[in-house]
């Protein structure tokens, strides 16, 4: 009997193509050779009669149609992995979440404390895509993504989990080498290093620590956090940054805050998601739990 839908094998890899824009990022999730890929999507395209794919740059990216029958699939294989999860662990209540975060938070925050989550909620696999913009909005094939800047992105429900307290750090060598750093005025003369996403953080701590004269504008821009601190860690200059992404330097004692007390801007890291996700009791675990460490973590980090 001639079918009349693709196999499960093209359209993982359709899906893992599609959430990586890389077929050789996809092939790693996949465990399979690029090749394989590249063979179950020419399959998929010729039996739809349709390109799904276009080269873009160095990846791939999804052509109109492609995008819009992505977005048709994905959240019915989400609905069987999340299925066939729950039937193996024997738990009604189990689930398969698909998150998106901005790296930096992933990496210094959220993955050093998911040993607990998991310890508390067993019935729950996380599973993380790539960093989504703003701009691509939450796909059928993401639950929820964290994302950084100020509240309000339409179309979704936002909640703040941390990081709207930012301080000053400087490497250990930049205070205790000559041009010593023991109160506001003395970053005069020292190299300012800057966020693209808080453009207005060091006016801001200028003015709050009476410094007005502070060249605010001037100095390198980084794009991403963990650049930024590793830029401060190596001495090339003094940052601004959210305190719960330096916790753990300041505990080594690789980063110091000698002076100054912090700020709070408008941007933090937000969790977005649809509203239909509260359906999900694994979803309405993780979104208590991730918001109840936020609210630890800002006092924690409090200066």
């Amino acid at each position: 009997m001639k079918r009349d839908c693709p196999t499960i094998q093209e359209l993982l890899a359709f899906d893992a193509v599609a959430r990586h824009q890389s077929i050789t990022l996809a092939s790693g999730a996949l465990c399979i050779t690029a090749s394989a890929v590249s063979k179950q999507i020419a399959g998929l395209e010729a039996f739809l009669g349709r390109q799904l794919l276009q080269k873009s740059g160095r990846g791939v990216e999804l052509t109109p149609q492609g995008r819009v029958y992505w977005q048709k699939i994905s959240g019915g294989l989400r609905a069987i992995e999340a299925a066939t999860f729950e039937a193996r662990s024997g738990d009604a209540g189990a689930g398969l979440l698909t998150l998106a975060s901005v790296p930096t938070f992933l990496t210094k925050w959220l993955i050093p404390r998911l040993p607990a989550f998991s310890q508390q909620s067993r019935h729950v696999m996380l599973s993380f895509s790539r960093h989504l913009e703003p701009s691509d909005g939450i796909p059928a094939g993401v639950d929820a993504a964290i994302r950084y800047g100020p509240d309000g992105w339409p179309g979704v429900v936002s909640e703040y989990i941390a990081g709207r307290e930012f301080v000053l750090i400087v490497a250990r060598s930049l205070v205790e080498g000559r041009h010593r750093i023991a109160q506001p005025a003395d970053i005069l003369g020292h190299t300012l290093l800057h966020h693209e996403g808080a453009p207005t953080a060091w006016r801001q701590w200028a003015a709050q620590h009476g410094v007005p004269e502070v060249q605010t504008l001037a100095g390198p821009r980084f794009a991403q956090y963990s650049a930024l601190i590793q830029a401060a860690l190596n001495g090339l200059g003094i940052a601004l940054v959210p305190a719960l992404l330096v916790q753990k330097e300041f505990a080594e004692g690789s980063l110091l805050s000698p002076c100054g007390s912090a700020i709070h801007v408008d941007q933090g890291h937000y969790l977005c998601y649809r509203p239909d996700r509260m359906d999900l009791p694994a979803f309405a675990a993780f979104r208590e739990w991730l918001l109840a460490e936020g609210a630890r973590s800002r006092g924690a980090s409090a200066v």
